[in-house]
């Protein structure tokens, strides 16, 4: 939260959720949003899972160290992600959405 000069306050994240009919251009507008913003993200919900959206553990093909790879809310934190197709996305990783 964020306290402003008249004190205030003013929530510091904002979510927006975009509906309408399909052929609206959503999709288009998402694109071009997530190029605008400097730490911008673009998924889809048909791809995305819980562990896309987070982050996960793989290991390195060159050293064999284990490493932790970030997902799309981590990539744009303090910026803008963009989840297109959110009705096609899985209910675990919905749920991330709620616990991030």
């Amino acid at each position: 939260r964020r306290v402003h000069g008249g004190g205030g306050r003013f929530r510091g994240e904002l979510n927006v959720l975009l509906c309408g009919d399909p052929g609206t251009s959503k999709s288009q507008l998402l694109q071009y949003v997530h190029k605008l913003a400097p730490r911008g993200i673009y998924t889809s919900g048909r791809g995305s899972s819980a562990v896309g959206l987070t982050a996960y553990i793989t290991k390195d093909p060159d050293t064999k160290d284990i490493v932790l790879e970030s997902g799309a809310l981590v990539l744009s934190d303090r910026g803008i992600c963009c989840i297109d197709e959110f009705d096609k996305m899985s209910d675990a990783a919905r749920a991330v959405l709620h616990e991030a």
